[in-house]
């Protein structure tokens, strides 16, 4: 433990399965990180293995958000958590998968990118906050990237199960073989888990009401049933070359989402990805497809009640996603040099089915296409280093008017006359300045400016969902421009002995910010939920400081703090929707080798800054503290026990809230009281 202190500032991190594979880093990049051999800005914290045994792996993206009070998570249901980073959400954040782009394919994110990939086949979880990756188009305001494990020489493996309140079950195995040249991986996992209760003892099943609300033979409905495959192969001829194959599979049934009006009846996802390493020459060339097939239903609620068909709504939709980059490294005399060209593809159809309307094309067979080039440096100057980077991208969105189906085929003339087209090109840059300060090898002070380009994704644009006589329709706007944000950040790091400490602030400036409003028809008859171009403004900043009590005793802290402001367009309430309160964690940790132990608070205070004009609600403060506690038996096997929210409270994340358009009003509550328990045994 003193080694990582003395390496730079530990950052929390998450779970293992192996001999072999037994860290999962979580690595939050400063901006401007170096890339010389030399020295290295950007921190990386290796938790123990006793350390990263004792979670209970439900969901990456809720794992993120007790670990970063910067990072938030969005509660839906039981698992699939989306996040947000700094109050940055949905598209405004680039996840992806081994650097590989994936989206899902609901139109209300019941299956988020983050959500595509399993916790156990996870190695590293690499979070860039800020305008500052030019590497990936459309990095708003960050970049999270989940990097997969790799094989390894020789023969092992891990059995791995745990086990806790409402029938939640994780359990499966993962193995690998071995030489010099071919290295191979399998793993499966399986997840299943019944509705959870709330600090108030209510499953969050009985948390929906009116024509929402599950019917009394389905409260106990299975909360999520989930299968993980996965495969990896690393070939390796010389030292020169690598080549890097890998294929995941997840199939999750039966998800329970109170937040929104349906369920997902199964979501299927297939990746598969190749990356190729020539080594002298410093080039490396990856390629990639995925695809995603979701099925969602309100058959298990009461509004499905006396259709034949099983429901009353529902909503088939599937997503593909393929591209492929070029990257080359080069030195010239001190300054590192990257240049990389990228194109990809993203395809998505959601056909819709509401009463008896027929909404095929929800979302029209869409198609978006870009391609892009970049080019980033790096130059150390005395204490000084400099990094600069600069991307340029086309990309042209285009929905088919022939997938619309006879009930939403008219709706964009209904709304939008004859001003509007299906079709759109956008061309523009990228690029980012920052100025680090060394004042010795480990602390320093940097200040950095960053302008990133988002292009609207497809629903923003081309959504189209017509709706019964009295209720709002939900259609996109084809008007819409890309969202700019012109932000400033700066920070420090500074550590003396085994502690440390580190903090930055942040300044988004954001031209045509993609908003939620309410439009009319031509005729003024009929409203509809739609998207608008505002001008707005975000700012924050966070702080973590980290320490050695004793041999055996470490604390870290953490706090995060955001506001976000509308400076232009339709409204009465100048308070951006969707932001979270203040934040804070601290965790006091015990490690002799032999036995792990952890007591951690979570504090979020109340959030009254809500947006008024989408019916925000404010949220209160609340306060959590988890325990847990592990034991190495032996060189091979690990028991550890948990407990999330030991006194049990009845609390909400201010994200537990969907206003429209598919939002039943439900504020999703987090869980109760929840005992684990994790077994591990490496072979």
């Amino acid at each position: 433990m003193r080694k990582l202190l003395a390496a730079g500032l530990v950052l929390p991190a998450f779970f293992s399965i192996s001999q072999a594979q037994e860290v999962i880093k979580v690595k939050k990049i400063t901006v401007a990180e170096e890339i010389t051999a030399e020295e290295t800005v950007g921190e990386t914290r290796e938790a123990t293995e006793e350390e990263i045994k004792i979670t209970r792996q439900i969901d990456i993206g809720e794992v993120l958000s007790n670990l970063f009070p910067e990072v938030n998570h969005i509660r839906k249901g039981g698992t699939a958590n989306d996040i947000t980073i700094r109050g940055f959400g949905r598209d405004n954040i680039n996840v992806l998968i081994d650097g590989q782009r994936i989206y899902g394919a609901c139109p209300n994110r019941m299956d988020p990118p983050i959500f595509h990939m399993s916790t156990r086949q996870v190695k590293e979880v690499q979070i860039l906050e800020g305008p500052f990756d030019v590497s990936n188009q459309g990095s708003l305001a960050g970049v999270v990237n989940l990097i997969s494990k790799d094989p390894e020489k020789g023969v092992g493996g891990s059995l791995f199960f745990t086990g806790g309140y409402f029938n939640y079950l994780h359990g499966g195995f993962d193995g690998f073989v071995g030489n010099d040249l071919v290295k191979v991986l399998v793993g499966y996992s399986k997840q299943y888990s019944k509705p959870y209760e709330s600090g108030e003892g209510k499953k969050i099943t009985e948390y929906p009401l009116g024509m929402s609300a599950y019917k009394p033979s389905e409260i106990d409905h299975t909360a999520f049933n989930i299968d993980n495959a996965w495969a990896k192969m690393v070939i390796t001829p010389n030292q020169e070359n690598e080549l890097k194959i890998n294929y995941g599979f997840d199939e999750a049934k039966d998800v329970l989402y109170p937040y929104l009006m349906m369920d997902a009846i199964y979501d299927r996802t297939h990746r598969i990805n190749g990356e190729y390493l020539i080594k002298p020459l410093d080039i490396k060339i990856s390629a990639y497809w995925n695809f995603v097939r979701h099925d969602m239903q309100d058959r298990w609620r009461v509004s499905s009640t006396g259709w034949s068909r099983g429901y009353m709504m529902r909503t088939l939709a599937k997503t593909k996603t393929y591209g492929g980059k070029v990257e080359k490294g080069l030195r010239l005399g001190d300054m590192n040099l990257k240049f990389g060209i990228d194109a990809y593809l993203r395809n998505w159809k959601a056909d819709n089915q509401l009463m008896a309307l027929d909404n095929r094309g929800m979302i029209p067979d869409v198609d978006i296409k870009n391609i892009g080039a970049y080019i980033e440096g790096t130059k150390k100057i005395n204490n000084l280093i400099v990094n600069a980077g600069l991307r340029v991208d086309k990309t042209k969105s285009k929905a088919d008017r022939n997938a619309l189906g006879a009930s939403n085929n008219g709706i964009f003339n209904e709304y939008y006359g004859t001003n509007y087209s299906l079709s759109k090109t956008d061309t523009y840059l990228s690029g980012n300045l920052v100025i680090r300060y060394k004042f010795d090898k480990r602390s320093s002070a940097y200040i950095g400016f960053g302008h990133t380009v988002r292009v609207p994704d497809p629903e923003e644009r081309y959504i189209a969902l017509k709706k019964p006589p009295i209720r709002e329709d939900w259609v996109g706007n084809p008007n819409l421009n890309p969202t700019k944000n012109n932000e400033v950040d700066a920070g420090f790091e500074y550590y003396w002995g085994t502690f440390g400490l580190k903090g930055n602030i942040f300044y988004s400036d954001l031209t045509d910010y993609i908003y939620l409003t309410n439009i009319s028809n031509q005729a003024g008859t009929k409203e509809a939920t739609s998207y608008q171009n505002i001008d707005a403004h975000i700012y924050g900043g966070d702080m973590t400081a980290v320490g050695m009590l004793t041999d055996t005793i470490s604390i870290e802290t953490g706090i995060a703090y955001q506001r976000g402001r509308k400076d232009s367009g339709n409204y009465t309430d100048g308070d951006l929707a969707e932001i979270p309160p203040l934040k804070t964690r601290i965790a006091v940790k015990y490690d002799n080798g032999t036995v792990f132990g952890q007591i951690e608070g979570i504090y979020a205070s109340p959030q009254e800054d809500v947006d008024t004009d989408l019916n925000e609600q404010k949220t209160k403060s609340y306060y959590v503290v988890n325990i847990k506690t592990g034991f190495n038996a032996g060189n091979r096997a690990f028991v550890g026990l948990g407990i999330d929210n030991l006194f049990d409270k009845n609390y909400y994340t201010h994200l537990s809230y969907l206003r429209n358009p598919f939002g039943t009003g439900t504020k999703v509550p987090e869980p109760g009281r929840f005992v684990y328990m994790n077994v591990n045994y490496r072979f």
